[in-house]
């Protein structure tokens, strides 16, 4: 009687604190913001135009920016906010 008595909320911890790992296991694969790169085909002042599509006159130096990597997805005219996206590449 009283072995049942002592596994039963042995038991009952383990499962609690198995539980709770896992939830926060989950909830910090969820935070994780996916990092994508965009190729840069127009800009203005406050927005890049993109494409996946790569530029192979892209390089590291230059004036104008070309390439930009971001945790955000493009709107449905292909933009990325300027504030949301930061510079990677640049082509004269």
């Amino acid at each position: 009687m009283t072995t049942k008595k002592i596994i039963f909320p042995v038991l009952a911890a383990m499962i609690a604190i198995g539980a709770a790992f896992a939830a926060s296991e989950k909830k910090e694969e969820k935070s994780k913001a996916a990092v994508a790169t965009f190729y840069v085909v127009n800009e203005n002042a406050t927005s890049y135009q993109v494409t996946t599509t790569p530029d192979p006159n892209c390089l590291s130096a230059g004036s104008q920016v070309c390439k930009i990597t971001t945790s955000a997805t493009p709107d449905a005219n292909n933009r990325i906010e300027k504030t949301q996206a930061t510079a990677s590449g640049w082509k004269n």
